[in-house]
């Protein structure tokens, strides 16, 4: 572009640096993003543990509601009919 003579040329500021106060401001917002970007990440991971029934902590998993279902003595009758069928297993 040209610079004519009823525009003057206008220099641009030469750029001084930053002072220890804007160097202090950017270091703490950048802290501030870093601390929201974790608790973001925490609130994903929670949400994801809650609408997982195979993860999920608070003893109401698929897994738990299917352990507490049945007795000690379920267990053993389980346990006791799979020695059974490995048994018949070996003998063929």
């Amino acid at each position: 572009m040209l610079n004519l003579p009823p525009f003057p040329k206008q220099e641009a500021p030469q750029w001084q640096g930053m002072t220890l106060d804007e160097i202090r401001m950017r270091r703490l917002m950048v802290q501030a993003r870093m601390e929201i970007a974790k608790f973001k990440l925490s609130a994903q991971v929670d949400g994801f543990r809650q609408s997982t029934p195979l993860l999920n902590g608070n003893g109401k998993s698929m897994l738990s509601r299917v352990a507490s279902a049945f007795t000690l003595a379920e267990y053993v009758l389980f346990a006791v009919k799979i020695f059974r069928t490995i048994a018949l297993l070996r003998k063929k």
